[in-house]
């Protein structure tokens, strides 16, 4: 499991036992999809979900003027389009699209329910991850409303990280491909502001930014700059 900072992901489908995943994984079926696929999109029919086992998307909501807000991503281990297995719910909240080529597991409605019905251990999953995904938009909410910039970038880095970072003798990277454009979505400002400051940590030393790759050189003072930027 990816962690960063000594933190786990909080929902993870890999404990499942052996043989309930066994058994969901031959519901379902294997699909690879490109960079710009539409796994999900946001008020159509939930008719596939999707387990992650390479790659990333973007997942993102749609204003009713159209404008695109950044929610965040998802990665290895995460499921897409989770509404596909909710009974409470039959559209999807949010759209997913692939941006960069990923190989998932995939399942129809009718199978996903199924599943969640037969084993405990996948219903309580689903809950609980649909109350992490309701948290993580609310945080999103605050994220871009509150504190100085430097604060809200510190903060989400720290949380991409927690979530998708890959610890090694030189940090933590964050695998997602996150650019700048992204930073600044997800931080509610603009992509010359998030450059700047990202310039700046770097010449600190407490990050690596190049090319949609962002590495934390030092995690430790990073957590400190969002504490002081209070």
């Amino acid at each position: 499991m990816s962690a960063a900072a000594g933190r786990p992901r909080t929902i993870t489908f890999e404990s499942l036992p052996a043989d309930v995943a066994a058994y969901c994984v031959r519901l379902g079926h294997s699909v690879t999809v490109r960079r710009g696929s539409v796994l999900a999109r946001q008020g159509e029919d939930a008719v596939r979900c999707y387990y992650v086992r390479t790659g990333y998307a973007r997942v993102v909501s749609i204003s009713p003027d159209g404008h695109q807000i950044l929610v965040g991503f998802s990665g290895p281990q995460d499921l897409v389009g989770q509404m596909a297995a909710a009974e409470t719910g039959d559209r999807y909240l949010a759209s997913t699209i692939a941006c960069q080529s990923m190989n998932l597991i995939a399942w129809g409605r009718t199978e996903a329910l199924a599943l969640a019905e037969r084993f405990p251990e996948v219903h309580a999953r689903l809950d609980a991850l649909l109350l992490q995904n309701g948290r993580l938009l609310i945080k999103r909410l605050h994220t871009v409303s509150e504190g100085r910039v430097p604060q809200r970038v510190a903060n989400v880095l720290l949380e991409l990280a927690a979530r998708h970072g890959k610890r090694d003798l030189r940090g933590v990277a964050i695998e997602a491909p996150v650019t700048r454009e992204d930073l600044a979505g997800l931080t509610g400002t603009t992509l010359y502001t998030v450059s700047r400051v990202l310039a700046g940590w770097q010449l600190q030393g407490v990050l690596e930014s190049r090319r949609g790759r962002v590495r934390l050189t030092d995690p430790s003072r990073l957590k400190m700059l969002a504490r002081s930027l209070h």
